[in-house]
């Protein structure tokens, strides 16, 4: 299995257990951008662990609009939840970009958590910071106006999928390594794509944000005021090729940054 080195579940299995518990990881598929992995409708017989890609976790309301519950990054599990106690899945989960994806079959994940407390811990810890983020997702939609709602999504996928980047010799920029349409962002936030457009001109012409190959770049000056734990001296003459920001930072970081406030 040329991928458990780098998965964080896996990682946390003790050695002399891994070769027992890597056949339960073993359908790994290769899944397209945009592509409904599964929804309220279908049984939940599996649960998924993303190795490479993005996902987005959302439920539909009565009325069609898409809330937003959860992104998820590589390393993560999702679906996990249903598996335990439901016998369809709660909500949707859609694919953001291309992305390779293990299938772990309802049977094999339950003998996981019976046989390896550290597993059971890992759900635990990974149930709360889904839960964590649908608050803050709620609260977005619910006490921001659109501007907020749009920077705050943004501090949430720098978390997510953002990588240090280079940016007119600034070495403290951001890119959002996903190219997200300007259509998938409104349904992200509740609003309009025309909103999301004017809103976006009126960052970038403060030099808070700019675009890279269909990608987001939150700049130095982005940076500095939502997510100022990221600033660092900046290193003359250097050039930053995009790198994770776990990476940069070390393992087990994260962006701890609140929502953002104007």
């Amino acid at each position: 299995m040329w991928f458990a080195g780098q998965i964080e579940l896996l990682s946390l299995i003790e050695r002399n257990c891994l070769d027992e518990a890597l056949p339960a990881f073993s359908d790994h598929r290769t899944v397209r951008r945009n592509t409904i992995v599964y929804t309220p409708d279908d049984p939940s017989n599996y649960v998924y662990l993303l190795k490479s890609g993005s996902v987005r976790l959302y439920r539909l309301t009565e009325d069609g609009q898409e809330i937003t519950l959860s992104f998820i990054k590589p390393g993560m599990i999702f679906g996990d939840g249903d598996v335990l106690n439901e016998a369809k899945y709660s909500h949707h989960a859609q694919t953001l970009g291309p992305s390779l994806i293990c299938y772990v079959r309802r049977a094999d994940f339950r003998d996981l958590l019976n046989r390896y407390e550290v597993i059971n811990q890992f759900i635990l810890t990974s149930h709360y910071r889904r839960w964590k983020e649908a608050q803050q997702l709620i609260e977005n939609l619910s006490l921001h106006d659109v501007r907020k709602r749009l920077t705050n999504i943004f501090v949430m996928l720098a978390s997510q999928i953002g990588c240090e980047f280079s940016h007119r010799g600034d070495a403290d920029a951001v890119l959002i390594d996903l190219s997200i349409p300007q259509d998938k962002l409104a349904e992200f936030i509740g609003t309009s794509r025309e909103s999301v457009n004017r809103h976006l001109k009126d960052l970038k012409a403060e030099g808070l944000v700019d675009i890279h190959e269909r990608k987001v770049v939150l700049t130095r000056s982005f940076v500095a005021r939502y997510l100022p734990a990221l600033v660092k001296p900046p290193a003359v003459g250097a050039f930053l090729p995009a790198r994770p920001l776990a990476e940069r930072n070390g393992p087990g970081f994260k962006i701890k940054a609140p929502l953002a406030r104007a």
